[in-house]
């Protein structure tokens, strides 16, 4: 009976831990790297707000861990963000629905047909087209969810919303990811999100012939998941996902981390109110920090999350 008891306790108190390490997760705060008002000034981010219209501000962004880029795309313009936090516009008249940082000195965008390759003095490098499955998945359907990616053998890739990863074709490999020796040799080359029986969403790990390497199934916390994305991997070859958490009338945007085992290690409750149509409003580096781009009605604040 004493042997009992001392169990009941222990796991008691283990799971007022997790509870406390959960909690304090939650109500971590971010630092703000970049704040910008809404204008047509210098500095200042583009903002279409009319009667009986979308709210059009930047689409998306990206960082490399040092500078921060934004597709303004009211101006047609890339704004970069360097260490200092100061703003300067790195090319004009340029259209882009998404964009990644190469972390070796370029920028890819996408525009819906090619990726273009250009240095963070705005010179372009090169144009590449994505590799289509077929000709019913030759329009790429403009919105949130589409992203590009820099995978852990350092190729290029364009994710949709409906889990088909394109590689972009010809792209040179990009030997700041390739040659990370933290990743395992039998990682997955790629991961999807697949929603199964019973509202269960899980996290698929692929290799190269769509075989099943990874399946960890992603926790909600008593709501209900709408839109689930994969974000990417950390050193450690920990997975991260963004999801929207539907309690009742409340929609939170969440992060999670979980473990190659399926454990879950983390999670954020980010700020989801925001004033414009944003496609991508997450990313996470390799270090495990994890940024986001939220739009008020004062402006646009770029956020980094630590642990």
């Amino acid at each position: 009976m004493f042997d009992f008891y001392v169990r009941k306790t222990i796991i008691a108190i283990s799971l007022l831990i997790a509870t406390i390490s959960i909690s304090s997760t939650l109500a971590s705060e971010p630092e703000i790297i970049f704040s910008a008002q809404w204008g047509d000034n210098p500095g200042e981010i583009g903002l279409i707000n009319q009667p009986e219209r979308e709210r059009c501000g930047p689409l998306s962004f990206s960082t490399d861990g040092k500078n921060v880029f934004m597709i303004d795309s009211v101006h047609k313009q890339i704004v970069g963000i360097n260490a200092e936090r100061k703003a300067r516009i790195i090319k004009t008249d340029i259209n882009g629905w998404c964009i990644r940082a190469d972390s070796a000195g370029g920028i890819f965008v996408f525009d819906g047909e090619k990726v273009a390759h250009i240095d963070t003095n705005g010179k372009s490098k090169e144009d590449f087209n994505i590799a289509k499955k077929s000709e019913k998945s030759s329009t790429m359907v403009e919105g949130y969810g589409v992203e590009l990616f820099v995978d852990s053998r350092g190729n290029p890739t364009v994710n949709d919303i409906t889990q088909n990863v394109y590689s972009v074709v010809d792209a040179p490999e990009l030997t700041t990811f390739a040659n990370n020796k933290s990743i395992p040799s039998k990682q997955p080359v790629k991961y999807i999100v697949k929603r199964m029986l019973r509202n269960e969403i899980r996290i698929l790990g692929l290799d190269k012939e769509g075989k099943e390497l990874i399946s960890i199934p992603i926790k909600t916390d008593g709501g209900q998941a709408g839109v689930v994305l994969f974000k990417g991997i950390d050193l450690k070859g920990n997975i991260f996902v963004e999801l929207e958490n539907i309690k009742g009338k409340q929609v939170n945007l969440e992060v999670h981390c979980y473990s190659k085992k399926g454990e879950r290690l983390r999670v954020i409750v980010m700020p989801n109110n925001y004033f414009t149509t944003v496609y991508k409003k997450t990313e996470v580096l390799q270090d495990g920090s994890v940024y986001q781009m939220l739009t008020t009605e004062e402006g646009v604040k770029i956020l980094r999350w630590k642990f």
